[in-house]
């Protein structure tokens, strides 16, 4: 708080999401810049940052506004560049808030990577985007009740038309002088045995006192239990690296004993399971009304059937060269 005092009202916020979740027409809408917006990767391929004026309508109070767009990311492993990238100004420019932007509309996908910002204790409001898709499907939620269970306000937003935009930002500011009455930091429960398993590695890992101001340590934990290659490499900089390796060794084959999955399998499971609890904690129904993909999951069904997928794909190859070099 006492740092939120001394920087007066500028603040920066990063927005951070899965692709396609309108994270960059939030960007254009909020800050008044022109970026592209597409659905092909490589749109987003570094940091976009734009700067405005916010006057908060209940107080009349003037804030400026450092937005960063981030490129789009379904997770913060070490598997891509976009993954990595956004890891990394998460932890080396960390942000005053972050601001999670989730398709509204298909929310326990867009959630996992929710989970992984909670893990990191970063202080965050989640912007439901594409609203009026849930709306118009008649999809039920409490997201009032979600934010509770997940400690961060949340905002329906629809980017397109500005909606929910002004009601965002006042939620960051909130969360950014800790006036908000949801935030609060909690743990995703991952079960008895994995949960073990992160706190003894956690134990460990604090013994590197100069680790806390940089990492949260239950984070570096849990990376460092799924074996992330980035944090493989962080292990060699720390003093008791020996112990460590044997601490995370010994649990990683404790688990595979008690659960008969890898330990990154069994935390990526258990991160669904406690989104999916959640979400039935707050009355999340889709809508039967009307469904727009019915189309798009018969042909999933075809396509990507084990037996029919690969014949059918080189059928597809065969037909395309024989257009392009028969008929053409």
């Amino acid at each position: 708080q006492q740092m939120a005092e001394a920087r007066g009202h500028t603040l920066r916020v990063a927005l951070v999401g899965n692709p396609n979740c309108g994270k960059t027409s939030l960007f254009n809408v909020a800050s008044g810049s022109k970026e592209h917006v597409g659905n092909y990767a490589g749109v987003t391929v570094d940091a976009k940052e734009g700067t405005f004026n916010f006057v908060r309508p209940s107080t009349g109070e003037r804030y400026t506004i450092v937005l960063v767009d981030l490129p789009g990311t379904y997770s913060l492993s070490a598997y891509s560049a976009e993954e990595r990238y956004v890891r990394s100004q998460l932890i080396e420019q960390t942000p005053d808030v972050v601001v999670n932007v989730v398709d509204a509309s298909n929310l326990e996908r867009n959630l996992y990577l929710t989970t992984q910002l909670i893990d990191m204790n970063l202080r965050m409001v989640v912007a439901l985007n594409m609203y009026d898709e849930v709306r118009a499907n008649a999809d039920l939620l409490d997201h009032h009740q979600l934010s509770i269970l997940l400690g961060t306000p949340m905002v329906p937003t629809v980017s397109r038309s500005g909606e929910g935009i002004a009601e965002l930002f006042e939620q960051v500011i909130d969360v950014y002088e800790y006036k908000s009455d949801v935030a609060r930091h909690i743990h995703v429960n991952h079960g008895a045995e994995l949960e073990r398993s992160i706190d003894r590695i956690k134990e460990v890992i604090q013994k590197n006192g100069q680790i806390r101001h940089k990492y949260s340590t239950r984070y570096l934990a849990i990376k460092l239990l799924e074996g992330d290659a980035e944090y493989n490499a962080f292990l060699d900089t720390l003093k008791n690296h020996d112990e460590l390796v044997s601490a995370r060794y010994e649990e990683q084959q404790r688990i595979h004993r008690e659960l008969s999955v890898g330990a990154e399998e069994a935390l990526i499971d258990a991160k669904y399971g406690f989104i999916h609890g959640a979400l039935q904690e707050a009355g999340y129904m889709q809508g039967e009304e009307k469904d727009t993909y019915q189309v798009t999951k018969v042909l999933d069904k075809i396509i990507t059937n084990k037996f029919i997928g690969f014949p059918l794909f080189f059928l597809i190859l065969y037909v395309m060269f024989e257009v392009t070099f028969t008929l053409g």
